[in-house]
């Protein structure tokens, strides 16, 4: 596929999943920072082959307005084998719940960077406290905020990391790498319980798909050798250890 470079780029190929109402806010801001979105529809509707996520460096899953509904299953798999290739996937708020509630199935409970043990266990209005200065997930914020946003009561799975917490130091913003790439959970139910996301929640889905994004390691392209053209490599190769054995006078 690609070769791993040592310079990372942003994101520039998003797949978005709506759920019907945030993703509309969530594709403006990821433009304007730059980047090419193209919106799959919403999450329970997408069929896991068109669009090919294949095609895409991250997707951005938001599961807030429409929250209570499962992945197709064809869709779940997708997401698992692009995740475990080494391309990003960001969650939102509403997943947690879905999957303590048994909505979302083991796929996405897998692909999780934390849990959720108490379904009824979430609140609203919160200060939002960055852990982590200086964090890729926190470029462009403040060291603390306000949302008025949703959020549930979680745990970090083993491995995960944690970069912003709330005022009793509940998960906020956190990822993991275990299931190959990077998948970040935003703990936000985006538009659920205000109409109109903050600047702040909007910086961070663009922070988290960049940072999930499997563009940020992409170095230079590596073109698939088929048939003739693993021939010419191997006769040239061939070629090459010929002359250095002549030159070495062997």
């Amino acid at each position: 596929m690609f070769a791993v470079g040592v310079s990372p780029v942003a994101a520039d190929n998003i797949m978005l999943l709506g759920d019907e109402d945030a993703e509309t806010q969530v594709q403006a801001a990821l433009e304007a920072a730059g980047h090419t979105v193209t919106f799959a529809g919403i999450y329970d509707e997408w069929d896991g082959i068109t669009p090919a996520v294949s095609n895409f460096d991250v997707v951005v899953f938001l599961n807030g307005y429409d929250y209570g509904y499962e992945l197709l299953p064809a869709a779940a798999t997708a997401l698992q084998g692009f995740v475990a290739g080494g391309c990003g996937l960001v969650m939102t708020e509403w997943t947690a719940y879905d999957v303590c509630s048994g909505y979302k199935g083991a796929i996405v409970e897998g692909l999780m960077p934390v849990t959720m043990s108490d379904c009824g266990d979430y609140g609203y209005d919160e200060t939002w406290t960055v852990d982590s200065p200086g964090h890729p997930l926190v470029t462009d914020l403040p060291a603390s905020w306000s949302d008025p946003a949703g959020w549930s009561t979680v745990t970090p799975k083993t491995g995960t990391t944690v970069v912003v917490s709330d005022s009793v130091g509940n998960p906020m913003v956190a990822y993991s790498n275990a299931s190959g790439g990077t998948v970040v959970y935003l703990n936000h139910d985006m538009t659920y319980t205000t109409s109109s996301m903050t600047s702040e929640s909007l910086q961070l889905i663009v922070n988290a798909a960049e940072y999930a994004s499997c563009a940020a390691l992409i170095g230079v392209e590596v073109p698939t050798l088929r048939g003739w053209g693993i021939a010419i490599l191997m006769l040239s190769l061939a070629t090459i250890a010929i002359w250095s054995i002549k030159r070495a006078g062997l």
